[in-house]
């Protein structure tokens, strides 16, 4: 014989919830959970209501813009210093000149005769390496002292040219008086599209 106490109509107990009520947490049949919309309803978290996207800052663009301008700028100022200098290509013949002959004198009035043979002419060159042991140690003791005030009255023929240089030169030579001269006659020679100094007699004209 079944114990009434079993099955279905077992009696619950004190503090136990009875059949057909939810236990303490679960929602009811017809109500919203948490956290999940309702029938019409945004979705959860405190009621929040969806905002548009926020706008995307556009300081780094702007900043790596600007950057970009200042070093494009900065190279089209070198461009045009280095131009009218006569160090590129695009500058005269007449400006290539004159920086050629500045160089050899800033060589020369730093480093001596031997190192402004190397910015020389194949011509000059060869006569430097030509030279006896002696005539080579009196290149070498020799000293220059060079300020160019000026480079005028270029005169260009082919690839020859002569300049005038004017400013004061100073040679110093061992055993000898300082001979001071405070202008010159340069003449050049125009070798793989480059102005050169070319003092050689053969190039003399």
């Amino acid at each position: 014989m079944t114990d009434p106490s079993d099955g279905f109509g077992q009696q619950p107990q004190p503090g136990q919830p009875q059949a057909g009520q939810p236990q303490g947490g679960q929602p009811q049949a017809g109500q919203p959970q948490a956290g999940y919309p309702g029938p019409g309803g945004p979705p959860g978290g405190f009621g929040a209501q969806a905002g548009p996207p926020p706008k995307k800052k556009r300081t780094g663009l702007f900043i790596g813009l600007g950057v970009l301008a200042l070093v494009v700028l900065g190279l089209l100022a070198a461009g045009v210093v280095l131009t009218v200098q006569g160090r590129t290509p695009l500058a005269s013949d007449d400006k290539k000149i004159e920086v050629a002959i500045r160089d050899f004198y800033d060589t020369l009035d730093s480093d001596g005769f031997i190192a402004a043979s190397e910015l020389a002419c194949a011509a000059d060159r060869a006569e430097i390496e030509n030279l006896t042991p002696e005539q080579r140690r009196q290149f070498d003791t020799a000293t220059v002292s060079v300020r160019i005030d000026d480079v005028r009255d270029i005169v260009i023929t082919g690839d020859d040219a002569e300049a005038t240089v004017v400013g004061q030169l100073t040679l110093s030579v061992e055993g000898e008086e300082p001979d001071t001269e405070d202008s010159t006659e340069e003449h050049l020679t125009k070798e793989d599209g480059t102005w050169k100094i070319c003092s050689a007699p053969a190039n003399k004209h």
